[in-house]
């Protein structure tokens, strides 16, 4: 049964749209909120304290929707999804383009209070969707392929699962975002994938959906096969969710103030 760990208490975080588990702090996860806020992040521990305030540079905040994190040869990196486009405009005239912020998980130092940081992105990925402009709230990586996912928020059969490589080296790229399923899915608002790029949990506003990749397959093949329906904790507006380091857990928060940070054992 999911298990209310905590109540986030920073006034701060009032809008949670993205949540990703820490590698590097324990105990601990990443939060963003949504559109409107400055580019930083909070790393808040499962008591619902925030531990640090990191102010990213060289990034802009359009829309927020989502973020993830992920290892790869001992380093653990961050992922946001600058993707948020609900009347399908990023990239017309001047409104910004869709784009997604790498950069290495920051290292916070101990310290007593609420220290703020600033931070670097390592790259900036500059995309767009083969087959028009959509409004998107899930991404992931798959460490195992080396893979980009993005799940946009669309009516059942419209909304798209897309992939892009996943390249760690450049710190400017161009990409365009293929879609490889239309998943039949009600306005998906979270997406994750587990450290060992086997499991996926896809998050919407009503329940949770659990997907499975063998060791031979694409997730274009996995999203053949049903998955697994499941329901999650109540959430005033659930956007987020995320798998812990292990993948045999779920953490899930809503948006508004003071909302309770979730924890439910990955269905299997």
């Amino acid at each position: 049964e999911p298990v209310k760990l905590a109540t986030i208490q920073d006034d701060e975080i009032n809008e949670s749209s993205g949540i990703a588990a820490s590698y590097t702090h324990p105990d601990a996860i990443w939060i963003h909120n949504d559109s409107g806020d400055k580019p930083q992040l909070f790393l808040v521990g499962t008591d619902g304290e925030t531990k640090a305030v990191v102010k990213l540079r060289d990034a802009a905040a359009v829309d927020w929707e989502d973020m993830c994190s992920f290892s790869i040869d001992g380093q653990s990196w961050l992922l946001i999804g600058d993707t948020g486009d609900n009347g399908n405009v990023r990239g017309k005239k001047k409104n910004a383009d869709c784009c997604l912020y790498l950069l290495k998980e920051p290292r916070v130092p101990r310290a007593n209070g609420r220290p703020k940081i600033n931070w670097s992105v390592a790259a900036k990925i500059e995309f767009e969707y083969e087959d028009g402009r959509w409004d998107c709230e899930g991404l992931a990586v798959d460490v195992e392929r080396r893979e980009i996912l993005l799940l946009t928020k669309a009516l059942p059969g419209k909304s798209g699962l897309f992939v892009m490589p996943l390249d760690l080296q450049d710190d400017k790229q161009q990409r365009t975002a293929r879609r490889i399923a239309s998943p039949f899915i009600l306005f998906a608002t979270a997406l994750d994938i587990s450290s060992s790029g086997r499991t996926m949990v896809v998050g919407t506003m009503l329940n949770g959906l659990a997907v499975t990749r063998k060791a031979d397959e694409s997730w274009k093949d996995a999203f053949q096969r049903q998955g697994t329906v499941f329901n999650l904790p109540p959430r005033k507006q659930g956007e987020t969710i995320c798998f812990d380091k292990t993948g045999r857990w779920l953490f899930l928060t809503s948006e508004a103030k003071h909302q309770p940070l979730w924890r439910m054992p990955f269905p299997q």
